[in-house]
């Protein structure tokens, strides 16, 4: 007999391959597990169901004590991602420079289009502008970052740097931490609104 005929002869003799093999009782053996006692029985006089009951009852105290920690752990996790004001925690303003060269050339107006390709691109708000530094409330970021602040150093010591005004919006992109010639751009709700659009914002 090869191993062919003998792999054969022992699968037609397996009854749970055979098309009549009864379904496994699943209740049954979810009941024998909780209900085994399987720490050693020497000296152990507890009757069979008295310490089944213990078992089942240590076994959902566990699980109720393992939901305890996850729920307590989840609260706290909750707490230190929000700050007071319930929006996400972030490391701290992000920082920016303007990339020297600002000319007397024209921009065109920002499109989705024409800075798409920067990886770091918001809609913000100019809440401060004290000498050369200019800061953002980050009202959409569209591309690259989750802080609520962004600081941007405009050096105006040249007389070609961009200037800024409280209270204007503007979209700013920016590559490695670079604000390049015409990536910060006033912006009017409209274009604001396409940006938002275009970017699923």
């Amino acid at each position: 007999m090869n191993d062919d005929e003998l792999l054969a002869r022992l699968k037609s003799a397996d009854p749970a391959l055979t098309p009549h093999a009864p379904l496994p009782d699943i209740d049954r053996l979810v009941e024998d597990t909780l209900t085994t006692d399987t720490a050693l029985q020497t000296g152990n006089t507890a009757p069979a169901k008295t310490t089944a009951r213990r078992s089942r009852r240590q076994l959902f105290g566990l699980a109720a004590a393992a939901g305890l920690l996850l729920l307590g752990g989840g609260i706290a996790g909750g707490v230190m991602a929000n700050n007071d004001n319930g929006h996400p925690a972030s490391a701290g303003p992000l920082t920016l420079t303007t990339a020297g060269g600002f000319g007397s050339q024209k921009c065109v107006a920002p499109s989705p289009d024409t800075l798409r390709g920067y990886p770091t691109l918001f809609v913000g708000t100019a809440t401060s502008v004290k000498g050369s530094a200019v800061t953002f409330r980050v009202d959409y970021w569209l591309k690259g970052g989750d802080t609520e602040t962004v600081v941007l150093d405009s050096d105006t010591s040249r007389p070609e740097t961009l200037t800024f005004s409280q209270g204007e919006r503007y979209i700013v992109a920016a590559e490695n931490g670079v604000v390049p010639v015409c990536g910060a751009n006033g912006a009017d709700d409209e274009t604001v609104a396409a940006f938002r659009q275009a970017f699923g914002k």
